[in-house]
């Protein structure tokens, strides 16, 4: 049996909900702008906190994104668009 790595160590003090998420590389903006991308292990707590924040503003979009394409796709069925249309077909039809 072999010895678990210090990150799978931390993975399972973490817990089973959220542990297996953590990652090993973060990624996170340095005060000039750059993304940075570091192993978790070296990583300081503030870079920790940096990658928080640069997640929160990936997930921002991306919910953006979701929600755009939803209502794209509401927009179209409310207009009897099919499943098979593409969307210039379904552009085309919900912009009469």
């Amino acid at each position: 049996m072999s010895t678990p790595t210090l990150h799978q160590s931390l993975q399972k003090k973490i817990g089973s909900c959220f542990g297996e998420y953590l990652p090993t590389t973060i990624k996170f903006q340095d005060r000039f702008g750059n993304t940075m991308e570091k192993p978790i292990l070296d990583a300081t707590l503030d870079e920790i906190a940096f990658s928080i924040q640069t997640l929160g503003a990936e997930s921002s979009v991306i919910h953006c994104r979701r929600s755009s394409l939803e209502r794209l796709y509401n927009l179209a069925r409310e207009h009897g668009c099919f499943g098979s249309d593409t969307v210039n077909d379904i552009a085309a039809e919900v912009t009469k």
